[in-house]
């Protein structure tokens, strides 16, 4: 059989004098080889220079690349389970380019991160940003109702994308093999026990500033909504009064999430430029998140070892400008992949749309809406993206249609750089 190559960019004209080498990835599986046809493998370079594609036969992708340092990733996506690998790929001209690429397993989730607002806004007399206005919105991507009273929100140590990461061990994370994730700071949980999901509805989380922001910042969001919930709980210690100030009257006490400090400082951590963001089920986080034997000391905080299994979803989310020094926090079988951020200009990180799946419903024919123009491109010029589903969920939805998200759990085939909040109308 013949391996298919689709070469997104054009490597070099042969006759230079770094001319591109062949460079081979071979899938892998608990040691045997994913001897599938017509996975999509992409190689791209680790300054973001260029990205390259290319299909499986028989489990291997070849391609034709200038030497250079880039990350290889695949992601097979069946009904139920989700396979994601990655591995760093130097090629040289004088060395054996073959690289086997891992996959490992996990389960698709009807609960997922729609949304992840973090990076503030512009001030209206150009003074500066604000940057306490910070929100996820979680979203139902089923057709069966789901209760979310046991799950909670964190982000992973190191904050930032472009940190030193004392996990990082001879280019691999210490505890990719040890079954759990360090959550840092604190973990946010629900207070109530019927917090219900119904099929294809959202529940909005203010992280910070759980008011109508916009009466002071015209570019920020409204998190005043009654039916929002709210990241405040200054008896914890997070009582930072910029970044908390006391929630909106609309929004009741019974949405307000708890938390525990086991960090410093008196406001939950999460980076305003690219966080590793997840959300977790447990039954008793607070009892989890309280009790020291669950600590690691690696880092200069203690953090919380999360297991895997107990992670629903997560988001890795690189700094723009920082290809040098961005790296993984995520282990493949949570996230295989990243979505670049540019901070400060009210852009939100926003789920792609399954064409396919959300057509394929039959209550919306008639009811989707196309032509999705509400990405970065063209006005991000180096790390703007869009959905390439072209339909417009927001739009779709607003027109009575039921929309299903992209969950292959990999950010970049996942999600976009959207130009503005989902809640501005």
């Amino acid at each position: 059989m013949l391996a298919a190559m689709a070469i997104v960019a054009t490597a070099c004209d042969p006759k230079t004098e770094n001319p591109p080498v062949d460079v081979t990835i071979t899938l892998m599986y608990e040691n045997e080889v994913f001897a599938e046809d017509g996975i999509t493998v992409t190689l791209t370079a680790t300054d973001n220079s260029a990205s390259y594609q290319a299909e499986t036969a028989a489990g291997v992708a070849t391609f034709s690349v200038l030497p250079g340092l880039y990350n290889a990733t695949a992601t097979v996506h069946t009904v139920q389970t989700v396979y994601n690998g990655t591995v760093a790929v130097t090629v040289s001209a004088a060395a054996d380019n073959s690289y086997d690429l891992e996959l490992t397993a996990s389960e698709a989730s009807q609960l997922l991160i729609k949304e992840l607002y973090i990076g503030g806004c512009q001030k209206d007399d150009g003074s500066g940003t604000f940057m306490y206005d910070k929100y996820v919105i979680l979203y139902n991507n089923g057709a069966t109702e789901l209760n979310i009273s046991d799950v909670g929100l964190a982000f992973l140590d190191p904050f930032n994308s472009n940190s030193t990461n004392k996990y990082m061990v001879d280019g691999v994370l210490s505890y990719a093999s040890q079954g759990w994730l360090p959550a840092g700071y604190a973990i946010w949980w629900f207070t109530s026990d019927d917090v219900i999901l119904q099929p294809y509805s959202q529940v909005v989380i203010a992280i910070e500033g759980a008011i109508d922001n916009t009466v002071t910042y015209s570019n920020s969001v409204d998190l005043s909504d009654g039916s929002y919930y709210a990241c405040y709980d200054p008896e914890a210690g997070f009582t930072n009064a910029s970044r908390y100030p006391n929630p909106s009257a609309n929004i009741p006490t019974s949405h307000y999430l708890n938390t525990f400090l086991y960090g410093k400082g008196n406001a939950w951590a999460i980076s305003n430029t690219s966080p590793a963001f997840f959300i977790l089920e447990y039954a008793d986080i607070e009892a989890f998140s309280k009790n020291e034997a669950n600590y690691d000391y690696t880092s200069t905080m203690p953090n919380v070892k999360v297991p895997n299994e107990w992670v629903v979803d997560g988001i890795e989310v690189y700094r723009a400008g920082e290809e040098a020094k961005n790296a993984k926090r995520f282990t493949p079988d949570i996230d295989a992949g990243y979505v670049y951020h540019t901070t400060k200009f009210g852009y939100t990180l926003y789920r792609n749309v399954d064409k396919a799946a959300t057509e394929a419903l039959p209550e919306n024919e008639g009811k989707l809406v196309y032509n999705y123009a509400d990405g970065t491109v063209g006005i991000d010029e180096t790390y703007g993206t869009t959905d390439p589903s072209g339909i417009d969920a927001e739009a779709s939805m607003a027109n009575g249609a039921h929309i299903i998200y992209m969950d292959t759990n990999n950010s970049t085939n996942d999600f976009h750089q959207r130009r503005a909040s989902s809640l501005k109308k």
